[in-house]
């Protein structure tokens, strides 16, 4: 697989973790009801009844998840050091320049959000109060000039955006290539698009397979 690919799975494998992290707690999971009908205290000639309550998952008990969240730690071990490996192959840090252009995506978007205020001039109208020849007070309006202007200098901050996004665009250009040409030595064990409850029906029918 290469780089993108073993990415994809080591997300498939943070969600598998999740699944049975969430699985194993269940109440239903851990604990195994059984319920006792005493009919004979109530009525002589009724027999008592045992009854166990069956989880509906097909995964219980919980021994098989363990294990399944076990193997999952070790996988993510293994694709971990895979990946760390084949970056290190790289001519560059893929991880450095991701984070570096997300910095500079992050200044041009502020560049381009700066630019789109334009200078303008508009009239307000403002109100007062004079008194007038009988010493009243009353009010009268008046006109105000408003007037806006950059405050910073256009011809540099647009030079500044344009060359953060073709930084940008030639960095991400080298990753992309990195991602789908670097290759990891890994063997994925499952498709990424199976469920949980899939995978873990697949593992435990693995897990039951006696070893030659």
């Amino acid at each position: 697989m290469n780089l993108k690919e073993s990415f994809r799975y080591q997300k498939f494998l943070e969600n598998m973790m999740r699944s049975a992290n969430m699985s194993v707690q269940s109440r239903d999971h851990c604990l195994k009801t059984t319920k006792t009908h005493l009919r004979n205290k109530a009525n002589a000639d009724a027999e008592n009844l045992t009854e166990v309550v069956e989880c509906e998952s097909a995964f219980s008990p919980n021994d098989d998840v363990i294990a399944f969240m076990v193997w999952l730690v070790d996988e993510r071990e293994k694709l971990t050091t895979a990946i760390g490996k084949a970056k290190a192959s790289v001519g560059f840090d893929i991880d450095a320049a991701v984070e570096t252009n997300k910095f500079r995506q992050l200044l041009s978007g502020s560049v381009k959000g700066m630019l789109r205020y334009t200078p303008s001039k508009r009239v307000e109208q403002g109100r007062d109060y004079k008194f007038n020849v009988e010493g009243n007070q009353t009010p009268y309006i008046y006109d105000i000039e408003v007037v806006t202007e950059e405050a910073y200098d256009r011809t540099v901050s647009k030079r500044v955006m344009r060359d953060m996004i073709s930084a940008a665009d030639k960095t991400s250009a080298e990753i992309d290539a990195a991602m789908i040409n670097t290759v990891v030595e890994y063997e994925p064990v499952y498709d990424v698009n199976e469920s949980f409850d899939d995978v873990m029906a697949e593992f435990i029918e693995t897990r039951q397979k006696p070893t030659e």
